[in-house]
């Protein structure tokens, strides 16, 4: 398993969170009926898997993954296996990080590790599934992921701890990752909100911008046109998985075929991605998305009623930059005068004259983006969702009010950042 643990994340990638491969097994394997969460949950796994090329998540959801399946899964994962096999999923480190306690341990006394682990299964199932399997509700907010790793120590002993994650610092760690690396995120709908709301905190000013633009001699319009959010016309993945099916068991095959359809597209992903690295200054990266923007308007010409993903760009300013720490904060700080107390001015202005070619060659300021699901769109009364409510009462045998459709669409109004406002085209 070792080439499948990395500190580094490959081109086109998402980091997809357990909770949410939970929620999706436990509706799609048959063990319970969807919420109207679910929708979303559905809708932007399904964007994720046709759109990247590769899946991870972190050791310890890997560790609590195995632990406790059989327990919660026992008649088998669908969306799992499915994700594994046509995707691999790999494990980056960085992401959850947290000391647990001991809440189980036992002498193995001559048992195999799979006979430990089976009595424990055995004796802890009920709570396993109680209070390890969480399902998206937007009246209750998750501020703890609670999870469970093993481990078999020198002495023989099987032990197996609790870990309680805050759901501040998964998402603060998840930024952290993304920030300096082509990662995407895949989350349930509680998760997602945080994740927004953190995204729209980090604004640049645009003295700094004028330094970058000058640096990399770019204009600055065009620098701050490629920053922030952005629509993304995409086909209507979740509508035509839905619409191909005559039953749930149908979807992970439907699902890989319709990801297999989609190969040019992840290709032109890996492609943007490589070039945005590669590229020595911010000009050339600018230069690839028109390149990309060009296919792209093509690509989904096919479609007559297109949705749209979200596309976050933001610039990556590495921490090993010859630049400081202070010059580091004036770049990225939301508040001018903040970022001032600590800039000593002749040695960032020494520091950009005499370092200008060490930027464009060791590619400081990289411009990244990030997808993120339209949640705005999804849920208004459009033709898109109107489809998907139709299919999910056929397949499903379920239909939803609108007293909880109203819960979602006021979830979404008063607890997450109104992305679309920010939106200008």
């Amino acid at each position: 398993m070792g080439d499948l643990i990395q500190d580094t994340v490959n081109y086109n990638s998402a980091y997809i969170s357990l909770s949410l491969l939970d929620e999706l097994d436990y509706c799609l394997g048959g063990y319970g009926k969807p919420t109207p969460e679910f929708i979303f949950s559905l809708n932007t796994f399904v964007e994720s898997f046709i759109g990247c090329s590769e899946f991870y998540t972190s050791l310890d959801e890997l560790n609590h993954l195995s632990l406790t399946a059989p327990a919660i899964f026992p008649t088998g994962r669908p969306i799992l296996n499915m994700l594994v096999r046509e995707t691999g999923l790999k494990f980056v480190s960085g992401v959850l990080e947290t000391p647990g306690r001991v809440i189980y341990k036992v002498n193995r006394e001559g048992k195999s590790k799979k006979e430990a682990e089976q009595e424990f299964i055995t004796e802890y199932g009920r709570k396993l599934k109680t209070d390890y399997f969480i399902q998206s509700d937007v009246t209750k907010p998750v501020n703890k992921l609670p999870l469970v790793t093993r481990e078999f120590n020198d002495k023989d002993e099987f032990i197996v701890s609790e870990i309680q994650t805050s759901s501040h610092d998964l998402i603060s760690n998840l930024i952290s990752v993304s920030n300096t690396s082509t990662i995407q995120t895949t989350l349930p709908i509680g998760l997602y909100g945080q994740h927004v709301n953190e995204i729209a905190k980090t604004p640049y000013s645009i003295e700094a911008l004028e330094k970058l633009s000058k640096l990399h001699q770019v204009q600055l319009k065009d620098l701050l046109e490629s920053l922030g959010y952005h629509y993304l016309p995409i086909p209507p993945f979740t509508t035509i998985l839905l619409a191909q099916l005559d039953n749930i068991d149908q979807i992970p095959t439907k699902l890989a075929q319709l990801r297999a359809d989609f190969q040019e597209l992840r290709e032109h992903f890996v492609l943007l991605e490589r070039q945005i690295q590669e590229a020595p200054t911010i000009r050339e990266q600018l230069e690839a998305r028109k390149a990309f923007n060009s296919f792209w308007t093509t690509f989904v010409k096919k479609y007559v009623n297109p949705s749209h993903r979200l596309l976050h760009n933001h610039l990556d300013i590495f921490q090993n930059a010859d630049l400081d720490k202070s010059a580091n904060a004036f770049l990225k700080s939301q508040d001018l005068k903040e970022g001032l107390k600590e800039i000593n001015f002749a040695k960032i202005a020494g520091k950009i004259l005499t370092h200008s070619m060490d930027w464009f060659k060791d590619r400081k300021v990289i411009n990244r983006f990030k997808g993120l699901t339209n949640i705005w769109e999804l849920f208004q009364n459009s033709a898109n969702i109107n489809q998907q409510l139709k299919h999910f009462e056929r397949l499903f045998g379920v239909s939803f009010s609108n007293a909880e459709m109203k819960r979602i669409h006021e979830f979404i109004n008063n607890k997450v950042t109104d992305i679309p406002k920010k939106i200008s085209a």
